[in-house]
């Protein structure tokens, strides 16, 4: 295989992935297994999968692949074909997983490699209640594995023992999403009250500029108001003034206002109108 620098892939990916021959562009089949060489933890090759219900096995040593793709593993036929350690490989994934002190521990469900050489770099396995582990997927070394068969794979008490992390499970993934979920509703909430605090504070600073503009609209009217009643006030005061002026002058130059007036004399005696209510015959 060609040398590149490329992260490293996990076996799980390469499952049913197509394998494409680079002279003929011929599709092989689709890969099936790899085979590990266990006491080496290198990768010497995979088996495709052709024909109806993958019937047709094909074998591929690593010595043919030419790349590895995201979407096709490319390799060349024409190179050295199948060696001794070859056939010797295991298929790996699934096996029991134990300690060496006799412990049932879990199952080796995955494991990690250098695309350019095939060379594992770590294990991965799950152990769900064994010895506080939870549902996650966990790792260990290749140096930590003491012997390998096609049914369990036997480890070192203190490296599963120890064995960090890898990926978090279903319930801790669960409880990392809720947990998210949790700390995203707490911000959506601080950034609505943030929200209405600004809009409260917009309105109350809106409602105070129209409360002083009305005021001030207010204050304009009144003084209008105030000073139209004044103008009037001035002129009703005026015509007053110059109305009693015009009859003091009258009474002053001895003219007399015009119109009919009656001189009454106090001790004058009017006569008495005779009676003319009707008077009764005289009797004889």
């Amino acid at each position: 295989m060609s040398e590149s620098t490329q992260p490293l892939i996990r076996q799980s990916q390469l499952c049913d992935r197509l394998v494409i021959d680079v002279e003929t562009t011929e599709t092989l089949g689709q890969v099936s297994q790899l085979l590990v060489d266990i006491k080496n933890h290198q990768i010497e090759g995979l088996i495709c999968k052709s024909g109806f219900l993958g019937a047709e096995k094909i074998p591929v040593p690593w010595v043919q692949l030419e790349s590895i793709g995201s979407d096709s593993i490319i390799v060349r036929r024409g190179r050295e074909g199948i060696s001794p350690r070859f056939d010797q490989a295991l298929p790996l994934g699934g096996q029991e997983l134990w300690t060496d002190g006799g412990d049932r521990v879990g199952q080796l469900v995955d494991y990690c490699f250098e695309p350019t050489t095939g060379a594992i770099t770590q294990y991965l396995f799950t152990a769900p209640g064994w010895q506080g582990l939870t549902t996650g997927v966990y790792s260990f070394e290749p140096e930590a594995v003491v012997s390998a068969g096609r049914k369990r794979l036997m480890v070192r008490h203190a490296a599963l023992e120890n064995a960090p992390q890898y990926e978090a499970g279903l319930p801790d993934r669960a409880a990392e999403l809720l947990q998210q979920d949790v700390d995203q509703t707490r911000q959506d909430v601080q950034a609505a009250v943030q929200k209405t605090q600004a809009a409260a504070e917009q309105a109350q600073t809106q409602a105070k500029k129209i409360a002083e503009k009305a005021r001030s609209q207010w204050g304009q009217v009144f003084g209008q108001v105030k000073r139209q009643t004044k103008q009037i006030r001035t002129q009703i005061n005026d015509r007053a003034a110059d109305l009693a002026a015009k009859v003091e002058s009258k009474k002053t130059d001895g003219t007399r206002i015009p119109g009919r007036t009656i001189d009454v004399d106090s001790e004058e005696v009017w006569p008495e109108e005779p009676d003319s209510s009707p008077q009764s015959p005289e009797r004889p």
